[in-house]
């Protein structure tokens, strides 16, 4: 009976022993959030005759601080310092263009506030060279002169993007 009693005790201690080595090896990976935001060098500006629909010029974001295993969630494009920069007439924003560096470009509709988010990147790397691009057409008539030129210019435009990895 005592030898039944110590061979009990010995087993569930290796039992133990086992179960906590099997459990000390499983690792629990959980994914860290953050975000990052860069500042293109460029200003972004269109300039488009009355009537017409035009594209800005193209800036960049370099992301190339991001680690190679950060995969994008969320990005954010911010406009909201903005100045006129000639002509009797106004530009109407219709869409940012984002492409993301392994070349895949979506098209985000312009928002008021000049802020645009997408989760359209989810699941991209995030690490490269980002570029943007928007689209505006000119409110006034086609049939005013060209003194109804219409441009805008966007400074310090801020792109973020929130990652896990």
């Amino acid at each position: 009976m005592n030898n039944v009693k110590k061979f009990r005790k010995s087993g569930l201690a290796i039992i133990l022993v086992v179960m906590v080595t099997m459990i000390s090896q499983i690792s629990v990976f959980a994914a860290t959030k953050s975000s990052k935001t860069v500042m293109s060098i460029s200003n972004m500006s269109i300039s488009v005759m009355p009537g017409e629909t035009g594209k800005s010029n193209t800036i960049t974001f370099n992301f190339y601080g991001l680690t190679e295993d950060s995969i994008v969630q969320e990005v954010q494009i911010d406009c909201s310092n903005v100045s006129r920069i000639g002509g009797k007439g106004v530009i109407m924003a219709q869409s940012i263009v984002i492409t993301a560096p392994d070349g895949t470009t979506e098209i985000i509709p312009w928002k008021s506030g000049n802020v645009m988010k997408t989760s359209l990147f989810s699941g991209k790397h995030g690490k490269g060279t980002w570029t943007v691009y928007m689209t505006g057409t000119n409110l006034a008539s086609s049939s005013k002169d060209s003194s109804y030129i219409a441009g805008v210019k966007y400074s310090n435009v801020d792109m973020k993007i929130t990652y896990v990895r």
